[in-house]
């Protein structure tokens, strides 16, 4: 008889998030499945009834599983927000890496910005209970560490970009790289409100922010030493 999961070793975490984390990964194909009914029944009661309404109780009925069952992977909700959260964040970091792959190979830069930020507005409304995860990471401290992590991850691909590109000072383009990425997700975050505005007007308007700030790096030689920010 297959076991539900072979107890996979997984990364520890900071000590902020570890009480609310994964406990262990399914390897079995039953528990696997276990663990996407967990995924897909969050997703569809946060959609229903948002983060505080989500319950391990409710998450347990709908995915049609043993209490118990969930309780075998995950400690509380928390812990199941922060594994949708990773999921989406492994996808969308391997996206913005085939993108800056794209610009190395010549495609131009602002056309590949504006699809990266289509992705991440299609990322906060396309599937079910995305906003509301999306408004966990922002309540939530330990998923706000999990989001600080992303945010350092794709800075460091854009810093990257910009040193070769222009001969930025990599203490110069990773700053530069994570204000602009903080701007465009201020901006796009206004798809959380209720009614949410218009989604591809906003991705318009964080790819023109981001575009703005960061072409001097993208485009031009930058000197040794920046224009002092006060006279």
């Amino acid at each position: 008889m297959e076991n539900e999961d072979t107890g996979a070793n997984l990364p520890q975490p900071g000590r902020a998030a570890r009480q609310n984390r994964l406990r262990v990964m399914p390897s079995s194909r039953r528990g696997r499945k276990t663990f996407e009914r967990i995924f897909e029944a969050t997703a569809e009661l946060a959609s229903e009834l948002g983060f505080e309404g989500v319950n391990t109780n409710l998450v347990a009925s709908r995915a049609g599983v043993n209490i118990a069952s969930l309780y075998r992977y995950f400690p509380n909700k928390q812990a199941i927000f922060a594994a949708i959260s990773e999921r989406q964040s492994a996808t969308f970091k391997a996206e913005i890496a085939g993108l800056v792959a794209q610009i190395d190979s010549g495609r131009p830069w602002r056309e590949a910005v504006a699809e990266g930020m289509h992705l991440a507005a299609n990322r906060r409304l396309s599937s079910p209970g995305s906003r509301s995860i999306r408004i966990a990471i922002r309540l939530s401290p330990e998923l706000q560490e999990l989001d600080a992590a992303e945010t350092r991850a794709v800075s460091a691909m854009l810093a990257d970009l910009m040193t070769r590109r222009s001969g930025a000072e990599p203490e110069r383009a990773i700053l530069a790289a994570r204000v602009a990425i903080e701007l465009a997700a201020a901006i796009l975050d206004l798809l959380l409100s209720e009614p949410p505005p218009d989604a591809e007007a906003l991705a318009v308007e964080a790819t023109d922010a981001f575009v703005r700030y960061l072409t001097p790096l993208m485009e031009m030689p930058v000197s040794a030493e920046p224009p002092a920010l006060i006279a």
